[in-house]
């Protein structure tokens, strides 16, 4: 092996070993990055233009792996229909506490299209 064909593995190697097959952010770049995409959704997205737009992967953080929607939820609504909800991380969390529901925010998928986002769009559709 030559020095370039050792230095182009080693190199592989090293970040192989350190991003762990995912992507090493910080929990308020991937919150900024949340916020500013969320500005490119439109009601009646499909589901798969959403992830396009805001992402559906898992991201390294040093706060730990996060998911990219942090969470979902599915129900059948007070109007019958079936929906999901995509929460995304839009604001970092304070040191030493742990990533939780109130960093997020929601949209709402209505029969697999976008209905609305925001928490006051969730709570229009679920039950009591």
């Amino acid at each position: 092996m030559n020095f370039l064909s050792i230095l182009v593995f080693a190199s592989m190697l090293f970040g192989c070993a350190s991003h762990g097959g995912g992507e090493q952010r910080t929990l308020a770049e991937l919150a900024s990055d949340n916020q500013s995409h969320l500005t490119k959704i439109s009601l009646g997205m499909s589901k798969s233009q959403v992830f396009a737009i805001m992402g559906n992967s898992t991201v390294n953080t040093h706060d730990g792996v996060v998911n990219n929607p942090w969470s979902t939820e599915s129900f059948v609504g007070k109007d019958g229909g079936q929906y999901e909800i995509l929460f995304y991380i839009i604001r970092k969390n304070q040191p030493f506490t742990p990533v939780r529901k109130s960093l997020a925010t929601e949209i709402v998928l209505k029969d697999g299209k976008v209905n609305g986002w925001g928490e006051s769009a969730s709570q229009q559709y679920k039950l009591p």
